[in-house]
């Protein structure tokens, strides 16, 4: 098998603004998704694309009959879930279940998302270990959304991508979703004031006090049902939350890295980096050059020519 990974392109990976969206001409549609192709690739069973939906829009009830992730880069939308309707703001993500029907909605100025697909042949071997995760979705920064990023920047460096990096990773975010699924009738009555308060609160020094006084229960019992019901700590968690709202104003050229780290919580900038670098294996300008240009972005610019 070659060391590299072997692309099928709708557009150049290497182009910072679609073509298409230059010359004001459709990008071509995606009938599964419903939305439009920026560019995607093919390799040994899976189906890597950025998708674009420039405008407010209602997605029809569809399936999906191979297992589906994506990872909102841009913009917003919501989405029907077997659990209610769940709204994705940029760096959240979802694990879609083989065979599953969902509606959405895109907010106005449009949404832009990574997608794969993962064939049989991929499930089939993670069936071997576990079986295949339910749809499951990660609105607060989690492994799985890290790891969605990490793998969206293989995406980016098309067949310079390393074809090893690239399977471990996709790995990763499937043993990820199955660690996502919890079972929500054995949360306490206490768990959704918790997670409310790490989720808004999250550029606060909070501490396990806050944590206990909210919930009205010991720190060891609350750090032990939280391990269990996440796979991580309170302050992992809080970590996470603050890398997902720093990927969402690294988009924004015009905001320095010192500030973000300052409203997101971190100590000071180095303190962000650091801790950045750990969840999503680069840094903040890293992170930056990967993720700019947003196709969403050119498209509303190039309307209001």
């Amino acid at each position: 098998m070659p060391g590299r990974l072997s692309s099928v392109s709708t557009q150049p990976l290497s182009s910072s603004v679609p073509p298409a969206v230059q010359s004001r001409t459709s990008l071509p549609r995606c009938p599964k998704c419903h939305g439009n192709i920026f560019s995607q690739f093919r390799s040994r069973g899976l189906l890597f694309a950025e998708l674009v939906h420039p405008d407010a829009q209602d997605i029809p009830r569809h399936t999906h009959h191979t297992s589906f992730y994506h990872l909102t880069l841009a913009g917003k939308y919501d989405e029907s879930t077997p659990s209610g309707r769940i709204c994705f703001a940029p760096f959240s993500a979802a694990f879609t279940h083989s065979d599953s029907k969902h509606d959405g909605r895109i907010a106005p100025g449009g949404v832009h998302l990574f997608t794969l697909e993962l064939g049989a042949s991929w499930i089939d071997e993670f069936l071997q270990v576990h079986r295949e995760p339910e749809t499951i979705h990660d609105c607060a920064g989690g492994r799985l959304t890290c790891v969605g990023i990490q793998l969206y920047r293989e995406y980016r460096e098309g067949s310079a991508a390393s074809a090893l990096t690239v399977d471990v990773l996709v790995s990763e975010l499937l043993a990820a979703a199955a660690a996502l699924e919890v079972d929500k009738m054995g949360t306490p009555p206490w768990w959704g004031r918790i997670i409310e308060l790490l989720h808004f609160d999250f550029p606060r020094d909070l501490r396990i006090s806050d944590l206990t006084q909210e919930a009205g229960v010991h720190p060891v019992y609350l750090a032990r049902v939280f391990r269990r019901l996440t796979r991580q700590t309170p302050g992992e968690w809080l970590q996470r939350r603050r890398i997902r709202s720093a990927c969402e104003k690294l988009l924004d050229p015009d905001q320095g890295i010192v500030t973000i780290a300052a409203e997101c919580g971190f100590a000071d900038q180095s303190h962000m980096t650091r801790t950045f670098k750990r969840y999503t294996a680069m840094t903040p300008a890293q992170f930056r050059r990967t993720v700019r240009p947003s196709p969403t972005t050119h498209w509303r610019s190039q309307a209001r020519v």
